[in-house]
């Protein structure tokens, strides 16, 4: 029998079908750990894994090590254990080293060619991880700052939660600032955030100044939207044109 190379271990992983074992999560496809397991034993039962020392840093974040063996022919990938919003965890907890074990497992497997399709241009394996027991953050959509006149200046407060965000999601939502509630977001939370971004901004904007003053309270929030949700973005910006020629038009007819 030929020696299996590298080569011959791709070509026969990367063919696999693997869209029925395949699952999805907040819009993007991924493949189980025990699944991506199950398909490399059907076709290389003698695989083996491990997993080396952890790597633990000054912060007190860790990195997990697995390699993956097939007939002699090993692959070694590194993970930093994370969460949700893909941020370094410092200390953690014996639960997360374990769960991110198996998602850099599932990595790692990827190298050999199984599942790597799924991920090109979508997310990473261990983006995601199919267990109903770990703990699940629900998505929440941060409320658009608003400013409002004051005899002393104007000042940023927070607003209601947009209407059309579920309420489930603002009771179990246990996200720590507004960069991870941005992380989380689907186009759809982005949309229900700008609408709700332009109904304060019409509500309290009584110039053009006033209304670049409400588009630069919630300007860390309008970054995220141009780079991860193009179309939101554009949508806002559309709202905000009109809004301000609007404004510049009244504030014309005033003068006159």
């Amino acid at each position: 029998m030929d020696k299996i190379t590298y080569g011959d271990v791709w070509k026969k992983l990367s063919g696999v079908d693997c869209s029925k074992n395949a699952k999805s999560k907040n819009g993007l496809t991924y493949l189980a750990w025990n699944e991506a397991w199950a398909l490399l034993m059907d076709h290389y039962p003698e695989s083996t894994f491990a997993y080396l020392d952890n790597e633990v840093y000054p912060d007190g974040s860790v990195s997990v090590v697995c390699q993956v063996e097939i007939h002699g022919l090993t692959r070694r990938m590194w993970l930093p254990v994370m969460n949700y919003a893909n941020k370094t965890i410092p200390s953690p907890s014996s639960r997360d080293i374990s769960d991110n074990k198996m998602r850099c497992l599932v990595k790692t497997i990827g190298l050999f060619g199984l599942g790597f399709h799924i991920y090109r241009g979508q997310t990473q394996p261990e983006d995601m991880i199919d267990d109903d027991s770990s703990q699940q953050v629900a998505k929440k959509v941060a409320a658009p700052a608003v400013v409002q006149k004051t005899n002393k200046k104007s000042v940023a407060v927070t607003g209601k939660v947009a209407e059309g965000v579920k309420k489930e999601a603002q009771e179990k939502s246990q996200a720590k600032s507004d960069e991870e509630f941005y992380l989380s977001w689907t186009d759809d939370d982005a949309q229900v955030w700008v609408d709700k971004m332009f109904e304060v901004a019409e509500k309290f904007a009584e110039s053009p100044d006033g209304a670049r003053s409400q588009w630069q309270a919630n300007k860390k929030t309008i970054d995220h939207l141009t780079t991860n949700h193009p179309k939101a973005y554009e949508s806002l910006k559309e709202k905000f044109t009109n809004l301000s020629n609007k404004l510049k038009t009244k504030e014309g007819n005033n003068d006159e």
